[in-house]
């Protein structure tokens, strides 16, 4: 694996952030960008609290959303896993 590449595996998913794909044994589970982006700031970091706040910052920089964007987005993840 080339260095400073990061691969995160938890239960049967596997999610290669450089590559945009999360994989449930061994097929692509389709995400939205916005969701993909989310599942990404989760795992990252996994164990300590973000608040939905941070969430909508970093995942819609510099743009006004609902909250309702982050709970719809929340749903579409709660569903692919």
């Amino acid at each position: 694996m080339p260095e400073g590449k990061h691969l995160y595996e938890f239960g049967p998913f596997r999610l290669d952030p450089a590559e945009r794909s999360l994989l449930r044994d061994g097929k692509a589970v389709p995400l939205t960008p916005k969701a993909f982006e989310l599942l990404v700031l989760l795992v990252e970091n996994r164990g300590h609290l973000l608040k939905k706040d941070e969430l909508i910052e970093r995942v819609w920089p510099n743009t006004f959303v609902e909250e309702a964007n982050l709970a719809q987005n929340v749903s579409a993840l709660r569903k692919a896993l």
